[in-house]
């Protein structure tokens, strides 16, 4: 494909959307839509968007050839609802099938773990470099959702990890709440971390999407953190609010490794979760694992929570950590219930502990809390 056919297409999509009222004009938007066309000349002129019409080993010499230039990547960063995950998915699906990955970062680092980890125990002389070699094979422009490094185990990787990526021709396109230079801040051994910050911000430009409507907030306002599952019509109600905060966008099911275990989620759209009660909290998930799940999504539609009695301890232990983690990293809950918040918990075991979880799905039914990430 031409490099001047390619390059028009991640504007004209988006003036698409504009023009049939799909997404509303955002100054913010539009200016890091002109940069990701612009890296999308970059990358056709290197070569980067021919490389599905060839087999592997042509790809990879080609690629490796001095002839080809390796472009500088684009590391979008911006407040919460401003359409980063949008703009990614726009980026991405405009690009030749064979040429790109699209990953939201908690799922990468999960898989390069294990992929290093099976490295090690096959005797890699270096499992890094194995795993790159394996990462880097599904194309070399990758996209990353949401980046954030909160786990000091992947801080101790991500350097050589990406040092070796980069040396295997990968173009990063990455979206983030933060600066680069605020990631893992306050972590465990940050100082070890600061030098993959200098490369990232050496071979990136660096783009904030300036402030401006919060749109999935404007999507939320009005909408109650807990509907009473006595609704003959709550399913429907689900389905509407599910497909309006996760912006319409195409529905699948995807497979999260949570602590070494596998979580099947049925029905996920963009960043947003929808799933049952019984699926999140009657499977043996510890607090850590809601955690994980935090971090991969959004927001979650909760279905069918039950009357929680001491019958179901755990499941109701579980809730409340599933709760906590959510509260925790600022995302938002949103769920069918057979009861109000504050009768939703009829047991003793947890009585005392609960009252907090009640307070929290109150504060959370506030949009201005239930939306704002820590800084």
């Amino acid at each position: 494909m031409a490099a001047s056919e390619q390059s028009k297409d991640v504007l004209s999509r988006y003036q698409q959307l504009i023009a049939t009222a799909a997404l509303s004009a955002d100054s913010g938007q539009h200016a890091a839509i002109i940069s990701l066309q612009q890296l999308t000349d970059r990358l056709a002129e290197a070569g980067y968007l021919n490389a599905g019409k060839a087999g592997f080993r042509s790809r990879l010499n080609s690629l490796f050839s001095k002839q080809h230039h390796q472009p500088q990547g684009l590391y979008l960063h911006g407040g919460v609802g401003r359409g980063k995950t949008m703009l990614m998915d726009l980026f991405h699906d405009s690009l030749p099938s064979g040429v790109s990955q699209r990953f939201h970062f908690h799922d990468f680092m999960m898989s390069a773990h294990e992929l290093i980890a099976s490295a090690r125990k096959a005797g890699a002389k270096d499992a890094i470099d194995m795993a790159a070699n394996q990462m880097i094979a599904g194309g070399r422009i990758i996209c990353f959702d949401e980046m954030e490094v909160r786990d000091i185990a992947d801080a101790m990787i991500l350097k050589r990890l990406f040092d070796s990526l980069w040396a295997r021709k990968m173009v990063l396109v990455a979206t983030s709440n933060r600066h680069p230079r605020s990631l893992y801040l306050n972590g465990l051994h940050r100082d070890r971390f600061v030098p993959f910050i200098d490369r990232l911000e050496a071979v990136n430009s660096i783009q904030k999407i300036d402030d401006g409507m919060d749109w999935r907030q404007q999507a939320l306002d009005g909408i109650s953190t807990l509907h009473h599952s006595s609704d003959k019509n709550i399913d429907r109600h689900l389905d509407d609010i599910f497909a309006t905060v996760a912006g319409h966008k195409e529905q699948h099911a995807e497979q999260i490794i949570v602590a070494g275990r596998r979580l099947n989620f049925d029905r996920i759209s963009g960043d947003i979760a929808d799933c049952s009660f019984e699926q999140l909290c009657a499977q043996p998930l510890a607090a850590a694992d809601y955690l994980a799940i935090a971090d991969r999504f959004a927001g979650i539609i909760l279905r069918n929570i039950p009357l929680l009695d001491d019958q179901l301890q755990n499941e109701a232990r579980r809730f409340m950590w599933l709760v906590d983690a959510l509260y925790d990293r600022g995302r938002f809950l949103i769920a069918s219930a057979a009861a109000p918040i504050d009768q939703l918990y009829t047991g003793q075991q947890w009585g005392f502990e609960f009252s907090r979880t009640s307070s929290r799905l109150t504060q959370m039914s506030h949009l201005e809390q239930r939306l704002e990430q820590p800084e």
